[in-house]
């Protein structure tokens, strides 16, 4: 399990890659990215998100365990920014890799 809590962006396709090149033994590996959505009509110049380091990565770290006691997973990658983000940077991305794609993608 890894949880990152960071303001740099992030290579989407070099952290999916090194994942799965990670989870040899399993049948699945799904990824699911967040980014930033303007207003409905636009006019949304940016977001700033702000956490407490040290709390966040504990509550991310939970709920990633509780997703691997519910499902059958063998890994979870959590990436979460923060910072100055503007529409269309990636917020976050979650992988999970598990044996059956059921239970990675649930």
């Amino acid at each position: 399990m890894r949880i990152s809590v960071q303001q740099e962006r992030f290579d989407l396709g070099a952290e999916s890659d090194g994942f799965a090149r990670g989870a040899t033994d399993m049948g699945a590996v799904v990824t699911f990215t967040g980014v930033v959505r303007d207003r409905p009509g636009g006019g949304l110049q940016a977001m700033e998100i702000e956490h407490y380091p040290g709390m966040t990565e504990k509550a991310i770290r939970s709920i990633a365990q509780e997703a691997q006691t519910r499902w059958r997973l063998g890994d979870v990658l959590v990436i979460h920014r923060y910072g100055y983000l503007v529409p269309g940077e990636r917020i976050m991305m979650v992988a999970t890799a598990a044996p059956h794609r059921k239970d990675a993608f649930e």
